[in-house]
């Protein structure tokens, strides 16, 4: 059973953006400036906090689980949450990072201490492809810092907040982001480099103060940002996409720094799939891989029609003119390719699991075993050392290309049929 990162892993995460979508920053320069279109506080700046630290707390724990409504309420996932606490808690899916996350609300019997998994924010920018769908993405056309994300976060807080300071994040946190950038980066270093993505991570902590009716609590707001950014801007892929995950700790004046240590040194909440749900949600994605690759083929038929007819009528024009459309509809043609492959892999992809999914890769298996290749082809050949991929059903690298070529087969993220 693969387990979250830090908690977490990225087959049971949530990202349904329910707030931040009312401010902006269009670049990481704007984000770091105070309230620079983001009704943010400025933390650039901020000093260390300091700490205050309470009587240890119990490290007794339990467990709780959580469902899926989508799934018809399955439990998808068990928590470790502090012993006596009750949690309440969903996994639900983003509009915008398309992938599963878990948001959730442990607490302790008098409400006093919480731990909080919030929404996860996702934004992306593909400035090369016009009218995109970015409901319920956040209004951020760059890639920004954690510390940046947390100042636009904080603008999406009622009620105003007190700044205290920034906190350190644990190795372990840290090591598991950049874990997952370099695992994304390693996988886009076999790719074609017009394709090639460069994955970054960051992470950041700050300890703010807020007013419960009469009182002072403490809080520690953590946060990853991802991001997968194209420099090519002649692809239609030119751009990226960001996901930013914020977990609050809140406690009495004074407490917090306990509760952070009771957490950290626990890695809490330490969550684990259920295998029932992991079956049904990789079942559902393998069904909507299957409709995105039907409409995308059905797309380039009409697109073929389109250019063949054209291709006629223009045969009745000069040589001159004949290859200069041509080369006009060449290119209009591959833009359009380009935007239906991203499209595809920005809402869905024809991963066989969720972890692939949301790398907008594939599993294939073949005569040398199973290896990761992109999602945005619906065929994949291999001569043991190379691979070919296409969208067309009938092609056949055998004859063309050196070597003897074998068609995969698409497999489960682990290797399974």
């Amino acid at each position: 059973m693969k387990r979250f990162g830090q908690g977490f892993t990225i087959l049971a995460t949530i990202a349904v953006l329910t707030m931040g979508c009312k401010s902006s920053l269009e670049s990481p320069s704007a984000a770091g400036a105070a309230n620079g279109g983001s009704g943010a506080q400025s933390v650039g700046k901020v000093a260390s906090a300091t700490y205050v630290s309470g009587a240890p707390l119990s490290n007794k724990l339990t467990t709780a689980t959580i469902s899926d409504p989508s799934l018809n309420n399955m439990a998808s996932a068990t928590l470790t949450i502090p012993a006596g606490w009750k949690l309440q808690g969903i996994t639900m899916i983003s509009p915008c990072t398309f992938s599963p996350w878990p948001v959730f609300r442990a607490y302790s019997p008098d409400g006093l201490m919480q731990m909080r998994s919030e929404p996860v924010f996702g934004w992306r920018w593909r400035p090369n492809v016009k009218g995109m769908n970015n409901s319920g993405c956040a209004n951020i056309s760059a890639p920004i810092s954690a510390t940046q994300f947390l100042q636009y976060y904080l603008g999406t807080i009622q009620g105003g907040v007190h700044v205290v300071g920034t906190m350190a994040v644990s190795s372990q946190y840290q090591q598991w982001a950049q874990g997952l950038a370099a695992n994304l980066n390693q996988i886009q270093s076999g790719m074609a480099a017009a394709m090639r993505s460069n994955n970054t991570a960051d992470t950041a902590a700050m300890r703010i103060q807020t007013v419960d009716g009469t009182f002072v609590v403490e809080e520690r707001l953590r946060t990853v940002v991802e991001c997968s950014t194209i420099s090519n801007t002649s692809t239609a892929l030119y751009g990226g996409t960001c996901w930013a995950r914020v977990d609050v700790l809140t406690a009495p004046q004074g407490q917090l720094d306990a509760l952070v240590q009771l957490v950290d040194s626990n890695n809490l909440p330490h969550g684990v799939n259920s295998p029932q749900w992991t079956q049904a949600a990789l079942q559902r994605q393998q069904q909507q891989g299957a409709q995105a690759i039907a409409a995308l083929t059905a797309q380039e038929k009409q697109e073929s029609q389109m250019l063949d007819q054209q291709f006629q009528q223009i045969m009745q024009r000069s040589q001159q003119e004949h290859a200069a459309f041509m080369q006009q509809q060449e290119s209009q043609f591959q833009s359009a390719m380009n935007n239906a492959n991203a499209s595809m892999n920005a809402q869905s992809t024809a991963a066989s699991d969720w972890v692939d999914y949301s790398l907008d890769q594939q599993t294939v298996a073949g005569p040398n075993g199973t290896a990761k290749v992109s999602s945005a082809y619906s065929q994949t050949w291999t001569n043991g050392s190379q691979w070919y991929q296409t969208n067309d059903p009938n092609s056949n690298p055998n004859g063309v290309l050196s070597g003897s070529w074998t068609q995969t087969t698409q497999v489960h993220g682990n290797g399974t049929q």
